[in-house]
């Protein structure tokens, strides 16, 4: 896939993609000394600067970083589903089966009043309740992946901007 081949061109290009994040990150739960509401001018926190999903078909998610990249994504805050073409995906899949807390990073292209206005905003962990194939809006064969937030978490703020 295309798609697959530019993401790896571009991880392997050390100006997009620190390497060092990854070791830093690439763990599970919440990241220590980072609050949920957190904001950033980037997506680091999140780890990979360019997938979507970070961690392993072996062990599952870690991370996602939620940018309004298909118009199959839903996003009701608390709950939301993430939608794929496959590959990475593979982690949401194990994920489902763990029930281990995913950490979400919402970027301000997601097309939601939970969206932040600016930035990429740490909105805390979810677990992924269901894992499966359907068809998009275009009728293309699609992963999505159905997300619930862990209770007892900070609220999660408005956009007052969202349209």
């Amino acid at each position: 896939m295309a798609a697959e081949r530019m993401r790896k061109m571009l991880m392997a290009n050390t100006e997009f993609y620190d390497p060092s994040l990854s070791e830093i990150d690439a763990r599970f739960g919440p990241v220590p000394n980072i609050p949920v509401g957190a904001v950033f001018d980037d997506r680091r926190v999140h780890a990979p600067s360019v997938a979507g999903i970070a961690g392993t078909a072996k062990d599952g998610a870690f991370s996602v970083c939620l940018s309004g990249g298909y118009k199959d994504d839903v996003d009701q805050g608390e709950f939301f589903i993430y939608t794929g073409t496959g590959g990475q995906e593979d982690s949401f899949g194990k994920s489902a089966e763990t029930r281990r807390p995913v950490r979400v990073v919402r970027g301000p292209n997601v097309h939601s009043k939970y969206a932040p206005a600016r930035g990429y905003r740490y909105d805390g962990l979810y677990v992924v309740e269901r894992a499966y194939m359907g068809k998009s809006k275009d009728g293309y064969a699609i992963c999505q992946y159905e997300l619930r937030r862990v209770p007892g978490q900070p609220p999660l703020p408005v956009n007052p901007n969202y349209r």
